[in-house]
């Protein structure tokens, strides 16, 4: 609620003390009384012990509640509960005498929505009440979120207004003002004998006479009128006014006084400069996106080769010290993708650009994958993995497997992370199906880890937070996998349910309602409970083609390649014009296709490839260090089939190629 609102609470309180004190004129009351009743804020008065005394029409309307059902309960009961404790704690400030300035909260509508109010308010410790101006923010709210994202620094650019009432008599001349007018105008309250000659002073001419020709026709019309104009201040400032008056009528219907507000819209008219400062913001978002996508790709080539070469060579025959030391080389390398995957998703997430891309998945098929990923880790600890699949579940789903995947991925992670001994389970339930047009699953990851205090059960979905800082220092991570799988969730209206018990384990749980695409089978026909399954060694002969410019990568493929599929040949290509060249030469089944590569790029070459009739339908699967959506379909726009990120696992290799052999 704009501050001017703050002066025209002062005035309510000294009109109370006037009524109290029968030593002022009743007109003024009358006055302000009609003003109370017609103006669209929200204006009340209340008891020190909770209930509303009086409130106008306008809050009656605003709340959708008659008198009656306002004044029977105490307002604390008409709060978002969100808001409980801030509000409490603002009352406990008002019975101490402090004003409230600016305080905003939720109060319940009867429709059962809710609307965001700003306060301002004072008490009155002799008669133990609270007189209260309110406005509704609701949409302010909405449009701050739209025009800036999450940029904060646009946030000050989009506060209320301030406003201050008016009443002119237009016999006299005589012009009275509500305090906060004296502010907006910069006019020193002790000079009302000459306010009316100091107020025209402020007006420029050519806005002064537009005001004399709208009072002419309020006037003579006995309408009310609208104006927007400038005011000049002492020190050759300007504010920018919005005007609003009516005309007040005597019993002969003639037009003595016209009574309104004034309400500084300075910061409205440099909504131009926000503008530009939303689009400097933008820029600047985009800018950090870039760096964040260039830094990742970066970080991500070396990986490649330390996780995917530490990978081959712990199932090597190693002494007991060397294989520790292996061990610490690649969980320290996969530490730090984690933590560069969770950095690059938040700020994705934070911005508002995700979209989620919807395509028939096998939910069976999805999850043994994504408990095949963490086999190697679960083993190493001694932990049972396993998944709990309902047979009942529908063959196919409609799903961001990505995004699902993402989900799933970042809560097993963290089951495994804190478990030390037992089992972790992921449980995949269908709770309801609905005309075999929707499917109601429900995801569970239950481990038998050391769980969570109940204190810090809602601590541990805050960005960057994580239980307590020995969690940190023990287990490392940046504390954002939970926020991020909860922004996940929101885009599909779920969120993370958890019941934990400390030193018992904890069950991470969310729910999701799927469509189910036409004509798909209705029952999986396959065992409820599946294990985790070993990489298997290929007896395909394939011949299959490495298109990378880093050395160190295409030995890594090359050595995965021969690991999966003994019997295949491999041919190598530094880039994309040696890669046309092996292809023009020889029959290949599939090309593994780097993205970033001198002379001739992974999208030229793709773009090539299937625009010559021989090689046309080879499939193409992009291996990039690069993990953006945009570039994700960049690739398959320029013909490629699929895409795998680095590092990538060897199952996960192994997984692709099979796809499309």
């Amino acid at each position: 609620m704009p501050q001017s609102n703050s002066k025209l609470l002062q005035k309510i309180s000294l009109l109370e003390k006037e009524l109290v004190n029968q030593k002022k004129d009743l007109t003024l009351f009358d006055h302000f009384t009609q003003y109370f009743n017609k103006t669209k804020d929200l204006i009340c008065i209340a008891s020190l012990d909770g209930y509303f005394t009086k409130i106008n029409e306008a809050f009656s309307i605003a709340l959708g509640y008659s008198e009656e059902e306002l004044f029977s309960k105490q307002f604390i009961n008409f709060i978002h509960p969100e808001d409980l404790d801030k509000t409490l704690k603002e009352i406990e400030n008002l019975n101490k005498g402090q004003n409230t300035i600016n305080f905003s909260n939720k109060y319940k509508k009867k429709d059962g929505g809710y609307i965001n109010l700003n306060w301002h308010a004072i008490s009155n410790e002799e008669t133990k009440t609270i007189f209260a101006i309110a406005r509704d923010v609701t949409d302010v709210e909405q449009t701050k979120e739209k025009l800036i994202s999450n940029q904060r620094l646009l946030n000050e650019s989009q506060k209320m207004a301030k406003i201050g009432s008016f009443e002119f008599n237009l016999q006299t001349n005589e012009l009275v003002w509500s305090e906060e007018l004296f502010n907006i105008f910069e006019i020193d309250p002790k000079e009302k004998e000459n306010l009316y000659q100091l107020y025209v002073n402020r007006i420029p001419a050519e806005y002064m006479a537009l005001l004399n020709i709208k009072l002419q026709e309020a006037i003579i019309e006995k309408k009310t009128y609208e104006i927007e104009h400038t005011i000049v201040l002492d020190d050759g400032s300007k504010k920018w006014i919005l005007g609003y008056g009516e005309p007040i009528v005597n019993k002969n219907n003639e037009v003595i006084k016209i009574r309104g507000i004034a309400k500084d819209i300075s910061t409205q008219k440099e909504f131009e400069n926000t503008l530009k400062a939303k689009e400097y913001a933008e820029a600047t978002s985009k800018a950090k996106t870039d760096f964040l996508a260039n830094m990742s790709h970066e970080i991500r080539t070396p990986l490649n080769g330390i996780i995917g070469f530490t990978d081959l060579l712990i199932e090597t025959k190693l002494n007991k010290s060397q294989q520790v030391y292996m061990q610490n080389i690649n969980q320290s390398a996969n530490l730090l993708l984690e933590i560069i995957n969770d950095i690059l998703e938040f700020s994705k997430v934070e911005s508002g650009k995700l979209e989620l891309s919807y395509e028939p998945i096998s939910l069976y098929e999805l999850t043994n994958q994504i408990i095949n990923l963490f086999t190697v880790q679960a083993s190493a600890k001694n932990i049972h993995l396993k998944l709990d699949y309902d047979s009942n579940i529908p063959n196919t789903i409609e799903a961001d497997a990505l995004r699902l995947k993402q989900i799933l991925v970042n809560l097993l992670s963290n089951a495994i992370k804190f478990t030390s001994f037992g089992e972790v389970v992921l449980q995949v339930e269908l709770i309801q199906l609905k005309k075999s047009k929707f499917a109601t699953i429900k995801f569970s990851v239950v481990d038998s880890g050391k769980g969570i205090k109940k204190e810090n059960l809602e601590k541990i979905f805050n960005s960057f937070v994580q239980e307590d800082a020995s969690t940190t220092k023990r287990y490392g991570g940046t504390g954002l996998g939970l926020a991020i799988v909860n922004k996940l969730l929101s885009y599909c209206k779920s969120k993370v349910n958890v019941k934990s018990a400390y030193g018992e384990g904890s069950n991470f749980n969310f729910t999701i309602n799927f469509k189910i695409p036409d004509n798909t089978v209705l029952k999986t026909n396959k065992k409820e409970k599946g294990e985790s399954s070993n990489i298997k060694q290929e007896s395909k002969k394939l011949s299959i083609l490495i298109v990378e410019d880093n050395p160190i990568n295409i030995l890594l493929a090359n050595k995965i390649l021969n690991k999966i599929y003994p019997n295949s040949e491999i041919l190598k290509a530094e880039n994309g014009e040696i890669a046309l060249e092996i292809l023009d030469k020889n029959k290949v089944d599939i090309v593994l296709l780097d993205i970033q590569m001198p002379i001739k790029n992974g999208y030229e070459t793709a773009f090539e490839i299937r625009l010559n009739e021989k090689t046309k339908n080879i499939p193409i699967i992009a291996l990039t260090a690069g993990i953006m959506e945009s570039e994700k379909q960049k690739c398959l726009d320029a013909g490629m089939d699929d895409y795998i990120s680095k590092p990538y696992k060897l199952l996960e290799l192994q997984t692709i190629i099979n796809k499309y052999i």
